[in-house]
């Protein structure tokens, strides 16, 4: 038999996570309520919005984590470090259209260097503020264990942002959303 005590609990949890659900107001990953501030990608015009409880990777951590020369240049990490949001700014400059190649390169790329990678719901779309946006997602394995891994690409006017946003596969459904609104925030200084 149910109390009604724990039913009502239950509703203010639920009134409580509906009032957050965009980074204007914070969103919930589990039991726990993120909020978010505009971050500027140094020398670019980048900005992006991204939860004010994650630090910069510290060096060591990085070091263990991403020892490839190759590892993004700017991560931010959750405390714990098993979210992490990467970026690396690309120099090029894409025409319309062109994303989607570069996209299909990166794909290829990582499933030439992992065979065992199977990439999953590829999507081109649009950034809130209209630029062309492709990403897509897989399953990885990491030092923490199975994540879940998605590579995002954002044409911009005079380079391309690359991003990438690891959490561990158990997290999955929290944080996809909050990943795909941290990207589709992304916004560049004109």
């Amino acid at each position: 038999m149910e109390y009604w005590d724990e039913k009502l609990l239950e509703a203010k949890r639920e009134l409580e996570y509906q009032k957050h659900t965009t980074l204007q107001t914070g969103m919930y990953a589990g039991e726990e309520l993120f909020t978010f501030s505009w971050w500027d990608l140094p020398q670019s015009q980048i900005r992006i919005q991204l939860p004010d409880q994650f630090v910069e990777m510290p060096e060591p951590v990085r070091a263990v984590k991403y020892p490839s020369k190759e590892a993004p240049k700017y991560i931010w990490t959750s405390l714990d470090s098993t979210v992490n949001i990467c970026f690396n700014v690309i120099p090029m400059v894409l025409k319309d259209g062109e994303l989607g190649d570069m996209i299909g390169y990166f794909r290829d790329a990582l499933q030439n260097i992992n065979p065992s990678v199977t990439v999953r719901n590829q999507k081109e779309t649009m950034t809130r503020q209209g630029n062309e946006m492709c990403w897509f997602e897989y399953k990885g394995h990491h030092l923490d264990g199975q994540t879940y891994d998605r590579v995002y690409l954002i044409r911009m006017r005079k380079c391309v942002l690359h991003g990438t946003f690891i959490c561990l596969e158990r997290d999955r459904h929290p944080w996809e959303r909050i990943a795909e609104q941290i990207f589709l925030a992304v916004e560049e200084n004109l």
